[in-house]
C-alpha cells in the first residue's frame, strides 16, 4: 500500500469525532423520547385519575339525590298519621304503626329527622281531659281575651299559578331546615288579595318570636330575605314535604 492511501491522522480525528457526535446526537435523541413517553403516561394517568374522581363525585350526588327523595317520600305516607301519635284506638294504633317503621327505616339510614318528630309530638302534653259528669257543675261563661293575631316566617313567595313548583321549593327549605338543626316544619299558603304561594317556616306565633326565627333563617343562609308577616286568614295548602314526581331511567 503507498504512503499516499494511508489515511491521514486528521482524517481520523474527523471521522472519530463524527462518530462521536452521531452518537451524541443519537442519545440525546432516545433520552428525549423516553422523557417524552414518561411525560404522556403520568398525564394519561392524571387524566384516568381525574375521571375516576369525576365518577364518583357523580355516583355520591346521585346517591344522595335518591336517598332525599326515598325520605320525602316517607315522609308524605306518614305525615297523615303524625296527628295520631297520642291518640287512643284501633285506628291510632295502626297509624303509629306506620310512622314508627317509616321512622324505623330512615333512622336505620342515618336519617332520623322522623323519628325526632315523632318523639317531639309524644312528648307533648295531652289535653286536659273533658268532664264527662252531667251533675258536675257547670261555671257561667267568662269573657275570654281574644287571641293576638299570630305571625309567620315567610322563606319564599311565589305566583299562584304553579302549585308544583311552590311545592319544591317547599321541599327544598324543609331539607335545607332539617340540615341546618332548624324547625323541621314549613308550610304552603296561599294569600288571599294577591292569590299567591307562600312559604313559611315553623307554626304561628307571637311577634317577638316570629323576628327571631327569621333573624336566625337569615343568618344560616336559609333564606336571605326571609321575614315576617301576620296571618291575614291565608289557606293553608299543605305542609311539607310534598309528593315528588321520580322518573325512571328508562324514560330519560
Amino acid at each position: 500500500m503507498s504512503a499516499e492511501s494511508k489515511p491521514s491522522s486528521l482524517e481520523a480525528v474527523i471521522a472519530a469525532f463524527a462518530f462521536v457526535v452521531s452518537f451524541a446526537f443519537a442519545y440525546g435523541y432516545w433520552k428525549l423520547a423516553t422523557r417524552q413517553n414518561e411525560q404522556d403516561a403520568r398525564i394519561e394517568q392524571q387524566r384516568e385519575d381525574l375521571q375516576r374522581s369525576l365518577l364518583q363525585i357523580q355516583a355520591n350526588m346521585d346517591a344522595k339525590r335518591a336517598a332525599d327523595n326515598f325520605e320525602l317520600q316517607l315522609f308524605s305516607l306518614a305525615a297523615p298519621h303524625l296527628a295520631k301519635l297520642r291518640e287512643p284506638g284501633r285506628d291510632a294504633a295502626t297509624s303509629q304503626r306506620i310512622v314508627a317503621a317509616a321512622a324505623e327505616l330512615l333512622a336505620a339510614r342515618g336519617r332520623p329527622g322522623l323519628q325526632q318528630m315523632a318523639e317531639k309530638i309524644r312528648e307533648r302534653p295531652a289535653p286536659p281531659a273533658e268532664a264527662t259528669d252531667p251533675a258536675a257543675k257547670v261555671d257561667p261563661p267568662v269573657a275570654v281575651k281574644p287571641p293576638q293575631t299570630p305571625w309567620l316566617v315567610l322563606l319564599a313567595t311565589l305566583p299562584g299559578s304553579d302549585l308544583k313548583a311552590a311545592e319544591g321549593i317547599a321541599n327544598d327549605k324543609l331539607r335545607a331546615a332539617k340540615d341546618l338543626g332548624m324547625t323541621p316544619l314549613v308550610h304552603l299558603y296561599k294569600t288571599k288579595l294577591k292569590g299567591r304561594y307562600v312559604v313559611t317556616l315553623g307554626t304561628p306565633g307571637e311577634r317577638s318570636d316570629a323576628l327571631k326565627a327569621a333573624e336566625q333563617a337569615r343568618e344560616r343562609n336559609l333564606s336571605a330575605d326571609a321575614y315576617v308577616e301576620p296571618d291575614s286568614g291565608w289557606e293553608l295548602t299543605g305542609t311539607a314535604p310534598f309528593p315528588v314526581e321520580i322518573r325512571s331511567a328508562s324514560a330519560e
